[in-house]
């Protein structure tokens, strides 16, 4: 598995930036470890959120308005479910159901998620490395100030992230391993990349699986993380307004602002370099007093023409870490 460099996230914001991403570099010298905390059992079938989103994004087959599920997408499915009485509330397109029926059957026939994952990337013609954090199933638990306890995606997606959060608990990841090959991928890695994912739900869970977050402290790489935050630019998009309502949440429980320095400061000590948007670039004196070195570019990558700025500007960091 070991490429050049290394991804780390999940979600909508991180598969815009692997795109972004691939416009410069050889989808062969990157392997992106993704989260699996917002995996759940739905339907009799094994949903993973993240994996998909990465997987249908590299292999150009998204849905690149929603952000998640595929193009040209039905939900009759979902339709007959609701007809039938069942309560619908995560939605699973018709052609998207084909990934979570093959995933599903070929799990209960014993392979590991690394392994289906590995399929399904090498059917959907997928260049790129993708593999889960691990084979074992870890849980997002969002436990709210009124006594609740809800999977991350029923927080998110069925309320809305409305819920006040007392705490979030990543269920099993204390007893789960890196998946095959995740730790030497981050470990012989020129260059490991934070993606701009909610830290707590999408970067968390991996961080929390025993053996990543000491390889990332021990590799010699330059880890870069690129802000999943922009405070200053209003947000006028209601997928990208609950995004940032739930990253809100979740870290306001941690006793965080949702701010690029929080974010910062949730890493700690992993990253030797952040990206700032521009429209934050105040921050940037904050930042660096937490330790990391700070680039300053635009970050957005919904809604404007693709550029390659960003990417180079990560990039930038492999060169000058083997210099």
């Amino acid at each position: 598995m070991s490429r050049g460099v290394v991804g780390i996230g999940g979600g909508i914001g991180a598969s815009r930036f692997w795109r972004a991403l691939l416009r410069v570099l050889d989808p062969a010298e990157l392997t992106i470890v993704v989260n699996t905390g917002d995996d759940l059992w739905l339907h009799g079938l094994r949903i993973c959120p993240d994996l998909d989103t990465t997987l249908y994004a590299l292999s150009g087959r998204q849905d690149v308005e929603r952000g998640w599920g595929l193009a040209d997408e039905s939900f009759r499915c979902m339709a007959a479910l609701r007809r039938l009485g069942r309560d619908v509330w995560f939605h699973l397109g018709d052609l998207d159901l084909a990934t979570h029926l093959l995933r599903t059957g070929l799990l209960r026939e014993g392979a590991r998620l690394s392994e289906v994952t590995e399929r399904l990337a090498a059917a959907m013609g997928v260049e790129a490395g993708v593999v889960p954090m691990t084979d074992d199933e870890v849980t997002t638990l969002v436990e709210t100030t009124d006594g609740a306890t809800l999977h991350y995606e029923e927080f998110l997606v069925r309320h809305q992230a409305t819920p006040e959060v007392a705490r979030v608990v990543h269920s099993g990841a204390d007893r789960a391993r890196p998946a095959p090959g995740v730790v030497t991928a981050i470990t012989e890695a020129d260059l490991v990349l934070l993606a701009p994912s909610n830290p707590v739900a999408s970067i968390g869970p991996v961080l929390a699986v025993p053996g990543i977050r000491e390889a990332l402290l021990a590799t010699d790489a330059p880890v870069v993380a690129v802000s999943p935050i922009v405070s200053r630019v209003p947000i006028t998009d209601p997928g990208e307004r609950l995004r940032a309502t739930s990253r809100a949440a979740l870290l306001a429980s941690l006793g965080l602002p949702p701010t690029a320095t929080a974010v910062a400061a949730y890493y700690g000590r992993l990253c030797r370099r952040f990206v700032l948007d521009a429209a934050d670039s105040m921050e940037g004196d904050a930042v660096r007093a937490l330790g990391p070195g700070v680039d300053v570019v635009p970050t957005l990558l919904a809604g404007r023409p693709p550029d390659d700025v960003l990417a180079r500007t990560v990039l930038a960091a492999r060169v000058a870490g083997r210099a």
